[in-house]
């Protein structure tokens, strides 16, 4: 099993509390050195996230992964409209305007799609 794969494995199963470098090294028998690089590679990757705490760095998955999944519908963002709205700066939440009542965002999505509050 290559390392990545393995730090993987070892950051799945320690879920939502992450480990930290030298946890994964101990686990893994790996040096930190390599460990560092192949998080940074990994957090390049947006595969691996650094999970902010205020006296130790730990590291975390950042998104279940899955092999077998098919690509979202909404990849493409090809004619999405926010991209030319003149209210972008206003909207959002909590803000004058909203992408949930926006009705262009409704009509570029098609009306199959519901949005629940």
């Amino acid at each position: 099993m290559k390392d990545d794969d393995q730090i993987l494995n070892a950051l799945r199963d320690a879920g939502k509390n992450g480990l930290r470098i030298g946890e994964l090294a101990d686990r893994l028998g790996i040096a930190n050195e390599t460990i560092t690089t192949m998080i940074e590679t990994l957090m390049s990757e947006e595969r691996v996230m650094q999970k902010q705490e205020p006296k130790e760095e730990r590291y975390i998955i950042k998104a279940p992964i899955a092999d077998n999944v098919e690509p979202s519908s909404l990849s493409d963002m090809d004619g999405c409209p926010c991209f030319h709205c003149l209210k972008i700066g206003r909207c959002g939440v909590r803000q004058p305007d909203s992408p949930v009542t926006c009705t262009e965002i409704e009509e570029w999505l098609g009306t199959d799609l519901v949005i629940t509050i």
